[in-house]
């Protein structure tokens, strides 16, 4: 039987009339979960939806009534069947062995995160939409605490591209109000945090009350010294270098500046990361889900960014995932097209 880590154990309920062995699970948010060694599948009690935990009982169980395993994520942490493989051992001690190996020195200052699968995650589990942008939110707290834990400055998300507009709009609704009763239950936490919140993109396109909150949020953490968190919301790439552009030929129109003398770093300062100061271009891009593409996201900001891809989706993005990221990050070796 495999040995559980800190956070799992095993014990005897005294409200369990028949003194079945209940099975219990703390979460990383702190909620509990459990199920009987015979009950269905379903059967899981949680606290919250947040914990994304499942209690699921194997192959072998149709041969051992108490055959039964606790699985977080895609892995399987605690089993009582002996023949089924446990990883909970080995993701404790993977996650220690990263940590230690990570350089504090070699973290990317800029961190840019592609947050891709929500949807495709809640179809496979036989859900709407709505179920999986949840728990990408849900998904987003725990990367942005890791992040400021981590010591990396800057954290850029794409949350909604310009293209996405083209969605049913009963989802896009829904995803307002998403990011909308999100912003409002973390400002406490983001002014505790230290944390410094700035949204780019086309927010014209948001609703009234969404942009309102926006501008509230962004005031009240104007000056908090912590994390940077940039929302790209209503985003595209293309336009971001656009506009930029426009401004040039403006000013050049105006007899501010000569055609002629426009250069790369006068594009770079009008683009909507100028915000961020010298750390507005990437270091790492981050992309779950399996694609390998940049969707319009950051185009001229990314020109020497290291890139990074999973397979899973958003929702199951973790710490050992953000870690492995981060170690293959730190691994490279980055020219700028010099030798070394």
């Amino acid at each position: 039987m495999s040995k559980f880590p800190k956070k799992f154990w095993q014990d005897k309920s005294p409200a369990d009339k028949k003194n079945q062995k209940r099975l219990h699970c703390v979460a990383s948010d702190g909620n509990v979960g459990y199920s009987t060694s015979n009950a269905p599948a379903d059967s899981l009690s949680s606290t919250s939806e947040a914990s994304r935990l499942w209690f699921v009982q194997n192959e072998s169980s149709l041969q051992h009534a108490d055959a039964m395993s606790l699985e977080v994520g895609r892995r399987v942490v605690y089993s009582s069947n002996p023949e089924v493989t446990c990883a909970s051992e080995s993701i404790t001690h993977s996650c220690a062995q990263i940590e230690r190996e990570l350089n504090p020195m070699l973290m990317p200052r800029h961190v840019a995160i592609i947050m891709d699968g929500n949807s495709r995650w809640a179809e496979k589990r036989g859900l709407e939409p709505s179920s999986g942008h949840e728990a990408g939110l849900q998904a987003l707290k725990n990367v942005v605490g890791l992040s400021r834990r981590w010591g990396i400055q800057v954290l850029t998300v794409f949350a909604l591209s310009t293209e996405n507009w083209l969605r049913p709009k009963m989802e896009l609704d829904f995803l307002m109000n998403l990011i909308e009763r999100g912003l409002q239950d973390e400002l406490s936490n983001f002014q505790k945090e230290k944390i410094c919140i700035r949204f780019i993109g086309n927010l014209s396109m948001l609703p009234e009350s969404l942009q309102s909150l926006i501008a509230f949020v962004e005031r009240s953490t104007w000056y908090n010294e912590g994390l940077k968190l940039i929302v790209a919301l209503s985003y595209s790439g293309r336009q971001d270098i656009l506009q930029a552009c426009q401004l040039l030929v403006a000013q050049a129109i105006d007899g501010l500046i000569k055609p002629e003398d426009i250069t790369e770093s006068m594009i770079d300062d009008k683009l909507l990361t100028t915000l961020v100061g010298e750390m507005r271009n990437p270091d790492l891009l981050i992309r779950t889900s399996g694609e390998r593409r940049l969707s319009n996201f950051l185009l001229w900001q990314m020109a020497y960014t290291e890139f990074y891809f999973v397979d899973a989706f958003w929702p199951d993005f973790g710490e050992l995932d953000y870690k492995k990221a981060l170690l293959s990050f730190q691994s490279r070796k980055r020219r700028y097209g010099s030798r070394l």
